[in-house]
């Protein structure tokens, strides 16, 4: 997270800077909060209390990995390079 967010505070101009962060953390909560509704969709606890299809989380969460992966150096090639000189 802490990779995605420094590229990601780097898109607005200083003095928008909060603001935009401000929008991005909803973002990312509504983001949470709807992939938590859909784990609790695909996870089923059954009559003797174990749970079912856990696993396909799992799947789930490493077919999005490198997804976000090629996402994030899309976005880093978007990102000016500023001169810290």
């Amino acid at each position: 997270m802490i990779p995605s967010q420094a590229l990601i505070s780097a898109i607005p101009r200083p003095t928008q800077r909060g603001a935009f962060n401000a929008v991005s953390a909803s973002l990312q909560q509504l983001a949470g909060g709807i992939s938590s509704g859909v784990a609790g969709l695909i996870i089923v606890q059954m009559a003797d209390g174990h749970l079912e299809h856990f696993d396909w989380l799992g799947y789930i969460v490493v077919a999005i990995s490198p997804t976000s992966l090629v996402l994030m150096y899309f976005l880093h090639k978007q990102v000016p390079e500023v001169a810290t000189r």
